[in-house]
């Protein structure tokens, strides 16, 4: 397939539109060629008729919709429904029963929307798979007194179809930092803001506000501080704001992007195929969550956001399924805080922590008939 960057349907802004709907007779994504979305969305559904090999990469992450799925949305304009986004599969001592029909991908948008209608109905002889409507729970804030320094939460695992809830934030020394939040069935929870010394008024406030991230894969929380140090936000749509007062009494401290991982939440990434599915050893389908920015400090006084949860992988297959690479909707791993550069020591001073590492999402895989 070459890189393929498929253009978003319906865009709500630059953290929303439909899901992606593409068919195929084959689909065969090469070594070192990646295919994804070219922002945030109600996730990727791809079907092929034939087989479905990936040696390349398979990517929704950090592209999951900020998306209150409770509310009407998509091009179709509705809420999805409270039992979740359900796909029924024909099976071999299948029992579940289902009929097929458009509202099931409600809020998906037109086009999955008409795919879906079009599968068959259940009648005691398949199985269904279910994207849960709502992420697991973000993970709570810390509070510190003046002698404490504590990394921060991570966000909760989701269940079978459920996205990972988002990690909370770091905090140094007076601080209490944002909680993460919960997802949904497009994303992974965001993260929450890092926070250096709450009481920090003598210092004037200097770095702003600390706060928790927005529930359904909304914006990351925002960092802050009260003297000189360097924070970055939590992941999100947008990621929180960091800060960085270099200069102040916690010296030369700064921020430093991962714009290579993405700061986002992991999103949906559904695949039905009629062939074979294989994940080739040099092959990636991932759905996980983005990652905080790192803190780079000479001394103390550096502390990093929470990262995002992992999102959904459904892989349906009517043929085999061998996996020798990767295929992962874990959540994001939270900014780290160097001394001095990235990737060199880890900060070890009194006051240098870590936010929490985002919840895993959710794979499901099934034979199909």
């Amino acid at each position: 397939m070459a890189n393929v960057t498929y253009t978003v349907q319906n865009k709500n802004g630059s953290y929303d539109g439909d899901m992606v709907v593409k068919q195929y007779t084959t689909v065969n994504i090469d070594s070192g060629d990646t295919v994804t979305t070219d922002q945030p969305c109600r996730g990727m559904f791809l079907l092929s008729t034939g087989n479905f090999t990936v040696n390349g990469t398979l990517s929704m992450r950090s592209k999951g919709a900020f998306a209150d799925p409770t509310a009407s949305g998509g091009s179709d304009s509705n809420a999805v429904d409270s039992n979740g986004l359900r796909f029924p599969f024909l099976t071999s001592g299948g029992s579940s029963s289902l009929t097929a029909a458009n509202t099931l991908l409600n809020g998906c948008g037109t086009a999955a929307r008409s795919v879906i209608a079009n599968f068959l109905s259940l009648s005691s002889n398949g199985t269904v798979l279910t994207v849960v409507r709502q992420g697991a729970n973000g993970g709570s804030a810390q509070t510190t007194n003046s002698s404490q320094s504590f990394d921060g939460h991570d966000g909760s695992n989701g269940s079978t179809g459920q996205s990972g809830g988002g990690a909370g934030g770091a905090a140094n020394y007076n601080g209490t930092s944002g909680a993460g939040a919960y997802g949904s069935c497009f994303s992974g929870g965001s993260g929450g803001g890092a926070n250096d010394d709450s009481q920090g008024s003598n210092y004037g406030g200097v770095g702003g506000s600390t706060t928790s991230a927005a529930n359904w894969g909304g914006a990351g929380g925002n960092s802050g501080t009260g003297h000189g140090s360097a924070g970055s936000g939590g992941a999100g749509n947008p990621v929180g704001n960091s800060y960085d007062t270099s200069g102040g009494t916690g010296g030369n401290n700064t921020v430093a992007v991962n714009a290579d991982e993405g700061n986002g939440t992991g999103g949906l990434i559904i695949i039905v195929a009629k062939g074979n599915v294989v994940v080739g050893a040099s092959g990636k389908i991932t759905a996980e969550g983005g990652r905080s920015d790192h803190a780079v400090g000479s001394n103390d006084w550096v502390t990093t956001g929470g990262a995002a949860g992992g999102g959904n992988i459904i892989i349906a297959h009517k043929g085999t399924y061998t996996n020798n690479g990767t295929v992962t909707a874990n959540g994001g791993e939270s900014g780290k805080t160097w001394y001095n550069s990235v990737g060199g020591t880890r900060s070890s001073g009194t006051f240098c922590s870590v936010g929490g590492d985002g919840g895993n999402g959710s794979v499901q895989t099934l034979q199909i008939s």
